[in-house]
């Protein structure tokens, strides 16, 4: 199965955030949290010097996981295979809309891990990270489609239901603009 044939079944292609001016433009965006992962979130500009490959690319994506905050390469490592395995999920389920930029995601852990989980191999620790990575994509979701409702009456954002209303997250703020 190849990518290049545009067939309906194909996977959700991921783009490295590399560039120093990218992170640091991620990291100065909007967030939301939740539990010791932050997700930083923005649109793609010419700054990132993302290749016109973003045709078939869904998303921009970083990682900040400091040594400080975790030890261990294999649970880094761990990390970053369960945010791109949940980014791609999240992207096949909910497609950029034409017309918006590519989104840029930085995944930034703040705080160190619960020492319980030793282990990469760990299912709970597997867990925890499906779950929260999630909250974290469900939050980001729901703010994607409020700042592209189309306006209502007297200007005013139109309703939207959104499934993340339910998933509790602890900090949901951004950096001014």
């Amino acid at each position: 199965m190849s990518r290049n044939h545009g067939e309906a079944n194909a996977p959700v292609h991921l783009l490295a955030l590399l560039r120093p001016e990218s992170f640091g433009a991620s990291l100065r965006a909007r967030w939301v949290q939740a539990g010791e992962f932050r997700l930083h979130y923005r649109g793609a500009s010419e700054q990132d010097a993302l290749i016109e490959s973003t045709a078939q690319a869904a998303c921009a994506v970083g990682f900040v996981l400091p040594k400080r905050q975790c030890k261990h390469a294999a649970r880094r490592n761990l990390i970053r295979r369960i945010a791109r395995e949940r980014f791609r999920a999240h992207l096949g389920e909910h497609p950029r809309q034409p017309g918006q930029p590519l989104p840029v995601l930085v995944l930034r852990l703040q705080a160190k891990l619960d020492p319980r989980w030793r282990s990469a191999q760990s299912k709970a620790l597997r867990e925890y990270l499906h779950q929260t990575i999630g909250r974290l994509l469900a939050e980001w979701e729901s703010k994607r489609q409020r700042v592209a409702a189309p306006e209502g009456i007297a200007g005013q954002a139109a309703p939207t239901t959104s499934v993340a209303s339910a998933v509790p997250v602890v900090r949901s703020e951004g950096a001014k603009s």
